[in-house]
Formats: C-alpha cells, sequence, structure tokens
C-alpha cells in the first residue's frame, strides 16, 4: 500500500512539475478567472462612484450563466488538454526509456497504470477544484454587490399570513434567496468531474500505442471526433434513411457527454429542479462510469501484454 501511494505521488508530481500543466490549469478555468476579474472590477466601480448595489434580477442570472458557460466550456477543451497529459504520462515516458526504468523497479505493470490513472484523475480533480474556488470567489463578491437590494427577508417570508394582497403576490413571486446554491455547484463540480473520467479512460488506451505525446493527442482526438461527428450525423440524418444507424449510435460513447453536459441538465441543476440523482442524468452518468471501468481494464490488459523490457 505504501509503495502504491508513493507511485501515485511520484506520478503527480511528474505532471505538475510540466510547465503546461499549470497553463491546462489555467486554460481549463479561464471563464470563472476572468469573471472574478470582472466582478471585482465592478464592485470596486460601483462602491467608488456611488452608485449602490446591481439589483438581485441581473447578477442572478450573470451568474447563473456563468456557471452554464464554465461547465460547458470545460466539457468543450478539456479533452484537448487531457490527451497531452495523458500523452505525456505514457507516450513520451516509452520514447524516453522511463518507463522501462520504472519497471525494472519491483513493482507490478498494473501498478504503474493503475498509479498513473489516479495521478491524472486527481490532476482532473485539481483542475475542477481551482474552478470551483474561482466561482466561489465569484459568487462572494455577487453577493456583496447585492447587499441591501430589497430582497425580503426569508424570516420575514415565514412571518407573513396568506392573502396580503400586492405584498403576498410579491412574496409569492419573489425572486429565489440565493444566486446559486451550494448544492447546486458542488453537484456541478462532480458532474465535470465524472463526466471526463471516461475520457482519461479512452486516451491511455491510444497512449499505449505510440511513442509521441502529439501523435497520440492528434489521433486520439481525431478518432474521438470522427465517433462524435457519426454520432450526431446517424442519430439526427442516417436514422432516418435506415434505423440501423440509430441502433449503431446508440454504442457511441461520447453520446453521454452530450446528455450530461446538455445545457438544459446544467440549468435544472442551477435552479435545483435536478440532481445527480435524476433519472436522465444518473443513467448518463452510470453509463459513463461502466465505459471509463472498461477503458480501464482494456488498457490495463494491454499494457500487461506490451513488450517493453526487451
Amino acid at each position: 500500500m505504501k509503495r502504491m501511494l508513493f507511485l501515485v505521488l511520484f506520478e503527480l508530481k511528474k505532471i505538475l512539475n510540466r510547465k503546461k500543466a499549470l497553463l491546462f490549469l489555467v486554460a481549463l478555468n479561464v471563464v470563472p478567472l476572468v469573471a472574478s476579474l470582472a466582478l471585482l472590477i465592478a464592485f470596486v466601480k460601483f462602491k467608488g462612484f456611488g452608485f449602490g448595489e446591481i439589483q438581485f434580477s441581473v447578477l442572478h442570472e450573470v451568474v447563473q450563466g456563468l456557471f452554464t458557460g464554465h461547465v460547458k466550456l470545460f466539457a468543450f477543451i478539456a479533452p484537448f488538454f487531457l490527451a497531452l497529459v495523458v500523452g505525456d504520462s505514457f507516450s513520451t515516458e516509452f520514447s524516453r526509456g522511463y518507463m522501462k526504468m520504472l519497471l525494472l523497479t519491483p513493482i507490478n505493470r498494473w501498478q504503474v497504470i493503475t498509479a498513473k490513472t489516479v495521478a491524472i484523475m486527481i490532476f482532473l480533480l485539481l483542475a475542477v477544484c481551482i474552478g470551483g474556488m474561482f466561482l466561489q470567489a465569484d459568487l462572494l463578491i455577487a453577493r456583496t454587490l447585492t447587499q441591501n437590494s430589497g430582497l425580503i427577508p426569508e424570516s420575514m417570508v415565514q412571518n407573513l399570513p396568506g392573502g396580503l394582497g400586492e405584498l403576498g403576490d410579491l412574496v409569492k413571486n419573489r425572486p429565489p434567496t440565493y444566486l446559486v446554491s451550494t448544492a447546486s455547484a458542488l453537484q456541478l463540480l462532480a458532474m465535470t468531474f465524472f463526466g471526463n473520467l471516461m475520457l482519461i479512460g479512452f486516451f491511455i488506451v491510444f497512449s499505449l500505442f505510440f511513442e509521441s505525446a502529439i501523435l497520440m493527442s492528434f489521433t486520439s482526438l481525431s478518432v474521438l471526433m470522427g465517433i462524435h461527428t457519426f454520432y450526431l450525423v446517424a442519430s439526427g440524418l442516417l436514422n432516418k434513411i435506415d434505423p440501423w444507424y440509430d441502433a449503431l449510435a446508440k454504442w457511441c460513447f461520447t453520446r453521454h457527454l452530450d446528455d450530461i453536459f446538455a445545457i438544459k441538465n446544467i440549468q435544472s441543476i442551477l435552479d435545483g429542479k435536478a440532481s445527480l440523482l435524476s433519472e436522465g442524468i444518473f443513467s448518463s452518468l452510470l453509463a459513463v462510469s461502466i465505459w471509463t471501468a472498461a477503458f480501464y481494464l482494456l488498457a490495463t490488459l494491454i499494457f500487461s501484454r506490451r513488450q517493453i523490457l526487451h
């Protein structure tokens, strides 16, 4: 167990020591980072010029759009960075002989691939957590901007009797008393993390056949986009020609990512109308988990049979 933990920490240190890793962490969280700066400037300007607080309804839409945009952009650009990270951890080490040196130590091959996989997963988790911290900073600034903006306190609302005319209608139709709930934010971050685990497994399988991280990234991303393009065409056009295409498109694993990161799902979670346990979202996460396990087992099988020490 200690050897395994040491190996995971060793692999994680190698990932974080690469300069491009810091660039990846910033690029993956560009939306909340820029939004934090923008909201901070807005806070300083509004307070400095004495304009008062921004209305709650305005920032409510802005912050919800910020969360939606971050999750969608993260889902869109994460594959490009994850492919390079996986390529550096596997393909590059094959070409430089690091993998051979590692296998000369008293460890099993399954331990090597497990440690590298866990290290990459921790890197992904770190990227998600950094985005979460920036988003939390955005929320704190936005909540400060909406202080004393005319919202009816929740304690007063609970004590109001029924039938209060216009005041009753105001209470009934009042906006939510929070910009984004903590539960919704955590669920979105968890969805982002688990949704990308499948891609890590996919890229690891490809990395075992290449000794160049760039070539591996280009090939795996091309195959990934090809599979997704087939899914979009087959489910949107070819299924009208022959139902067989629709049945084949259902086996395209990329469709689960589309389902998970659909804007309606993100907004439903933000509004508190859905959760990770909701039927559509949970089934997609379950399918992603199965595909992740399948890719990992396939990668372990290929790695155990590859000729490295020769």
